[in-house]
Order: structure tokens, then C-alpha cells, then sequence
């Protein structure tokens, strides 16, 4: 049994399925749960003033501030209070739950692993996708990289750039829907993603939407807490050609799996 399938069989597959672990918008809401039309102003004109925490983490010889969301819970109820009984049902609201905010495992030891691994990215052009508060492209731009960080989230922008401003790093920001977008075109050395197989839809389409934005002889670096999907991603990356190196990284005395895909 290959070492990353031994790690699995440990840690795999504990968290829920529609986000990391909670309950998202649209099982927390009061309103009955029915297919409607997507409300614009569900994605777009919707604003909540989260309440927050700042955190300290040294990471490499750097102690980075990354300025996160309270309480996950908290801030779903606070969604909820913001929307219209319809805009709860809106399929598209689960788009709106505040994932971005948390501070997760994967993302620490994404950054530690850039950290104890410059040379992945020193001098290298660089794409985060999902990268809420953002402290792999922290990381990854303190270790000499040109990151590009996106994002779907209308709120991650603002925290990102605070985060930023909160380590004195300055750091590219696009907001990007990955699935649906290609940024033109453009590629990039190496791409990076942080806890993206929270679906069962998701394996496929995110191994093609990480592999799409890497330029030929480029790589990707995903870490992951050991989900259940894990191991149908890594089947579809070998489909595309790549192959993966494997490292184990503990975060707050839980391990997570990171991957270095390369051709």
C-alpha cells in the first residue's frame, strides 16, 4: 500500500460533504430548502460585518498576521439574518458561506510546506485558487515568489488585502470562480490549492481546473485533510500525466496530506 494511502486510512475522510465540516447556508437556515432562481444580490450586493479574530503564526522565519472570522457558526447565522426567506432557498446561496474566513488546517500546512520548500516558488510565477485569508500566498510571495491569489467569496477580498497589509507583504488579488473561469488564458509555474474536495463532484474538475491554469512543465501543490475524494483526484491527475510526491505535514495535532503534482 503506497505511503499516502496508509496516511488516508488514518486521518480520511471525516469532514462533510458541502464545506469544510459545517453545515453551510442552506441546512442552517430556517427557510424549507427548494430549487429557485439565483438572486443577483445573493453573490453580489450582500454585505456582513463578520466579527473577528487576529492570529499570529510563525511560519519559516516569519511570523505572519492573518485576521480570520470569529466563529464559523456565528457568522452562517449572521448570513442568514441577512438574507430574505427566498435569497435562503436560492441554491446559490450556499456560495455565500463564509469558509473563506476560517483559518483552516490545509492552508497552515500548505504555508509550512512552501516555507520548509522556497525553491518551489522563489522566483517562480505563482496562482492560488481558493485562497480565503490567504496565507499560502503570504508565504509563498515572503519566499520570493509573484503570486497571484484569487478567490470567489465577495468578502475574501477585503481580509485578504488586510492580511496582507496585517504582514507587510503585498500580494496580487483577482477574485475567480476557478470552475467557470481562466483568467484569459493565463498560466503559471506552479499552482497552489488548499482543502478544494469537500464535494464528490469535485475530484475531476479540480484536478482539470488546476492543471488548466499550469503552464507545460508547471506544477501543482494541494494539500488536503484527508478526504474522501482524495484518492479519485489522485487517479485523475495520473490521467492527465502528472505524478504526485507525497508529504505529511501536522497542523494543531491533525495531519494533513500535501501533494506535489508534477509531469
Amino acid at each position: 500500500m503506497a505511503g499516502w494511502q496508509r496516511h488516508f486510512d488514518v486521518i480520511g475522510g471525516e469532514k462533510s460533504q458541502g464545506g469544510p465540516g459545517h453545515t453551510g447556508i442552506r441546512n442552517k437556515c430556517s427557510a424549507p430548502v427548494k430549487e429557485i432562481r439565483a438572486s443577483m444580490r445573493t453573490m453580489e450586493f450582500l454585505s456582513v460585518k463578520y466579527p473577528t479574530v487576529t492570529r499570529s503564526r510563525k511560519i519559516g522565519d516569519k511570523v505572519f498576521v492573518v485576521e480570520a472570522i470569529r466563529d464559523l457558526d456565528e457568522a452562517i447565522d449572521l448570513v442568514c439574518a441577512a438574507l430574505s426567506p427566498e435569497e435562503q432557498r436560492d441554491p446559490f446561496a450556499e456560495d455565500l458561506c463564509p469558509y473563506f474566513g476560517i483559518l483552516w488546517p490545509a492552508a497552515e500546512a500548505l504555508a509550512q510546506y512552501l516555507a520548509a520548500n522556497p525553491e518551489i516558488v522563489r522566483d517562480k510565477k505563482v496562482l492560488e485558487l481558493g485562497a480565503g485569508l490567504g496565507l499560502p500566498s503570504l508565504v509563498a510571495a515572503y519566499a520570493g515568489g509573484d503570486v497571484l491569489a484569487t478567490d470567489f467569496h465577495p468578502d475574501a477580498e477585503g481580509y485578504f488585502l488586510r492580511n496582507c497589509r496585517h504582514s507587510s507583504i503585498q500580494v496580487g488579488y483577482r477574485r475567480l470562480n476557478w470552475r467557470a473561469e481562466n483568467l484569459g488564458g493565463e498560466t503559471f509555474d506552479v499552482v497552489l490549492g488548499s482543502d478544494v474536495l469537500y464535494e464528490s463532484k469535485h475530484p475531476r474538475e479540480v484536478a482539470k481546473g488546476l492543471i488548466a491554469f499550469a503552464r507545460r512543465g508547471g506544477e501543482v501543490i494541494l494539500s488536503d485533510p484527508g478526504r474522501a475524494y482524495v484518492q479519485q483526484f489522485l487517479a485523475a491527475m495520473r490521467e492527465e500525466g502528472f505524478e504526485e510526491e507525497m508529504s505529511l505535514i501536522t497542523v494543531d495535532g491533525k495531519d494533513i496530506l500535501v501533494f506535489r503534482f508534477r509531469v
